[in-house]
């Protein structure tokens, strides 16, 4: 079955990267939860998608130079649509190990992409892992990134874990290295998922949010795919399967 996941939660409907986000995801019925993770200044990792803080929140900044008590200050809804902010005031950056707690009692994939190919952050690899083993709870985990590397660090830290490359455009250096890392699916965008070379590739692919590509993704029975839109995703499959 084609898995959909939740692009940074329902991030279509909710800011993006939050829990509620990510609550509104597993109402609407999603396989699993596409998420980014980075480190704050103090080392802890934390939920969000760009290394500046400026679109997502009221602060101005890198990630990287908050600490996690200066991070958890921002309001995380300054993203999304305006007139509907004030139903996510005081939404906040949460943190991985705040995540796994919330999403740890529900039977799903959760798809962690490490965001390291603007800043490699010394140790992150390590520290999502412990917390992933430690708080897992019913969830099973893919973690992927652009970052070759860091997929490289990974499975050399556990040879047993889902792995998947991120890739934009070109998909080679990846293919190159997807026997030696042994990776799950190689995730390119949306209008490169069927070009010859990714051929009897699995692929989860980003990021489909139109019917017709929706549609075009379970004609073809991808591996997977991410959407800010889980709900209209699912009520797709349940049409179809009927």
């Amino acid at each position: 079955m084609t898995e959909i996941f939740a692009h940074r939660g329902s991030n279509g409907t909710h800011p993006e990267n939050t829990i509620p986000a990510f609550l509104a995801a597993v109402k609407a019925g999603a396989d699993g939860i596409e998420l980014d993770v980075q480190l704050s200044k103090d080392g802890i990792p934390v939920v969000i998608h760009d290394e500046k803080v400026n679109r997502t929140t009221n602060g101005s900044g890198l990630v990287k130079d908050f600490t996690l008590r200066e991070l958890r200050k921002l309001d995380a809804h300054q993203g999304y649509r305006k007139r509907l902010r004030a139903l996510f005031k005081k939404t906040t950056i949460p943190t991985l190990e705040e995540v796994l707690d919330v999403l740890g009692k529900y039977p799903l994939i959760l798809n962690i992409e490490l965001k390291t190919d603007a800043y490699d952050y010394d140790g992150i690899e390590e520290k999502v892992l412990e917390l992933c083993q430690k708080k897992a709870g019913r969830l099973t985990f893919l973690f992927c990134s652009f970052n070759l590397e860091t997929l490289a660090r990974l499975r050399a830290l556990d040879k047993r874990i889902k792995l998947s490359a991120i890739t934009k455009l070109d998909v080679e250096d990846a293919l190159a290295q997807r026997d030696i890392l042994k990776l799950d699916s190689i995730n390119p965008p949306f209008k490169i998922r069927n070009i010859d070379a990714l051929k009897n590739v699995p692929t989860r692919c980003w990021t489909a949010n139109k019917p017709g590509q929706i549609e075009a993704l379970f004609d073809e029975g991808v591996q997977g795919f991410m959407t800010d839109f889980p709900a209209k995703a699912v009520e797709i499959r349940k049409r179809r399967n009927k």
